[in-house]
């Protein structure tokens, strides 16, 4: 029996050893995933803020999270474009890797006394730019016909994409939905189009509704046609048309049933939302800015704003409820737009056209159901920390590996 009991003893405290040792290693994977979300996250967040430091946030978090690269063995590397996954090739996936060669107890005997553990996390982008149509106001959701869209730090998703002329992207990455058989003729697009990719739906879907039209008109059909005047938030029926004059806009909201039309007119205001719907005898009408009018609108940084609030991060709301036809694109041609904000037109197409200036100063994006451009040049820009409620479309900028 003694005998017995010396032959299997070393081979108990062995495979206790190792239960050990694989436990020691799976609570050290654990804790190194949690450090490569971290590290992961808070270099996409950095790189949507459209500067030059990301990498190095990443990897200072992943330190923060008891990972430091460079020491303990350990190496700690973040990169713009996953290289292994589902979103493996996308530029708007910034992926981060840690390993670490960790000292065993009782696997020495058959390794050396060392494991290299290595863990991968990567988090997506949010875009600047939804098109969620199917070419139902132009050829194709996406449509860059000469001119640039422009945005570093700014994915782009389209569910088709026709870029013709000698009409550039050059973007964060270009996102289609779609397959590659839709046109491409002249101006290039970098970075190049990655096709086939999971469809998204309206990212801003969850978002509340500014109140709908109460029934009261504070103004009805109202024109500014020369001079300055200075307007207040509330609902006006059957147009808030301008026309050679210079108007500030007080922060809040502005109901707009019957449509706007802009035309050499110069708009100024901060902390707005204008939100299109009917009622009051106006039915759904387009925002118009046309004939050189200058535009200098920025949405509200929190939900406080104005008198009547106007909605975060939102300048142009249209109803969800639109009736989507080709007579409805909002539009801005021969004119120059700049300002903080999100045309929120899920229903609608945006038309930027004509020479005209459109950015934004910290954010712009766009939802829509196409967007057609030409002969102008479209900044976006994705830096949403100005906003107390965060990003908007932070449901989307999340690890996806």
């Amino acid at each position: 029996m003694i005998p017995l009991y010396a032959v299997v003893l070393p081979v108990l405290v062995l495979f206790c050893g190792l239960s050990i040792d694989i436990g020691m290693l799976e609570l050290k994977k654990l804790q190194m995933q949690s450090a490569t979300d971290a590290a992961a996250l808070g270099a996409e967040l950095e790189a949507e803020r459209g500067t030059n430091n990301w990498v190095n946030i990443g990897i200072a978090e992943a330190g923060v999270n008891g990972f430091t690269n460079g020491s303990n063995n350990t190496t700690v590397s973040i990169v713009e474009q996953a290289t292994s996954g589902a979103y493996n090739g996308r530029y708007d996936a910034i992926q981060a890797t840690i390993t670490q060669s960790v000292n065993t107890i009782f696997m020495g005997a058959f390794n050396g006394g060392k494991f290299t553990l290595t863990t991968q996390s990567s988090a997506l982008m949010t875009p600047c730019v939804y098109t969620l149509g199917n070419g139902t106001l132009q050829n194709q959701s996406l449509e860059v016909y000469t001119g640039s869209l422009l945005g570093d730090s700014c994915p782009i998703y389209a569910t088709t994409l026709d870029d013709e002329s000698s009409g550039n992207i050059a973007v964060e990455s270009v996102d289609i939905s779609g397959s590659s058989s839709t046109s491409m003729v002249g101006g290039f697009v970098y970075p190049s189009p990655v096709y086939n990719v999971p469809t998204l739906t309206d990212p801003l879907a969850s978002t509340a509704s500014p109140t709908a039209f109460n029934g009261t008109c504070n103004h009805t059909s109202y024109s500014i046609t020369s001079g300055s005047a200075t307007l207040n938030p509330g609902n006006y029926c059957k147009g808030l048309n301008i026309s050679n004059a210079t108007v500030t806009l007080n922060p809040g909201l502005y109901t707009i049933t019957g449509g706007a039309s802009w035309s050499g007119a110069t708009v100024s205001g901060t902390g707005v939302t204008l939100f299109f719907t009917t009622g009051g005898g106006g039915g759904y009408g387009q925002l118009l800015v046309l004939s050189g009018s200058t535009v200098t609108l920025s949405a509200a940084n929190d939900s406080s704003t104005g008198t009547i609030p106007a909605t975060p991060a939102i300048l142009v709301f249209a109803d969800r409820n639109w009736t989507t036809t080709a007579a409805q694109d909002f539009q801005v041609r021969n004119s120059s737009f700049t300002g903080d904000g999100i045309w929120y037109i899920p229903k609608a197409g945006l038309n930027v056209w004509s020479d005209t200036a459109f950015t934004g100063t910290n954010y712009l994006g766009i939802v829509a159901d196409n967007l057609f451009t030409g002969g102008t040049q479209i900044k976006l820009l994705n830096n949403y920390s100005y906003i107390t409620t965060g990003n908007p479309f932070r449901k989307l900028g999340t690890l996806v590996q």
